[in-house]
């Protein structure tokens, strides 16, 4: 893993953490990218509270869609919600199967892409 310089700093970590915590490294361009303080959330998850300066796009700037790739690759649930004035709460939950119930599975991104086409078909086909 490419960020373990970082690890001494969250002894808490498991080895699903890490995962985690390397995926917010990759969307950031490195963990010296990552302003703010790593909480854990559960046994298989973190979360930052963040001052997050980078932008996040889908095309130029594209941290959103590198973010969304990744996530599918990796099997993590990646979110993104309000934390405050300035600030942006960015979780991650590592997920360890393509099947199953909702809050136990991941998709691939060809899966997820075909869910939304699929909602959103008629609009989709002009």
């Amino acid at each position: 893993m490419k960020n373990e310089y970082y690890y001494s700093r969250y002894p808490w970590m498991n080895a699903a953490q890490k995962e985690c915590f390397e995926l917010l490294c990759d969307i950031h361009g490195g963990g010296n990218h990552l302003f703010g303080k790593l909480y854990p959330m559960g046994d298989t998850g973190l979360y930052i509270n963040s001052t997050c300066s980078n932008y996040m796009s889908t095309f130029d700037f594209s941290n959103l869609t590198r973010a969304v790739v990744l996530a599918h690759d990796r099997m993590i649930r990646f979110q993104i919600e309000p934390s405050g004035p300035g600030m942006l709460k960015l979780s991650a939950c590592k997920r360890n199967s393509r099947d199953g119930r909702m809050s136990e599975r991941h998709p691939t991104i060809e899966d997820a892409i075909a869910s939304v086409r699929k909602g959103y078909s008629s609009e989709c086909e002009a």
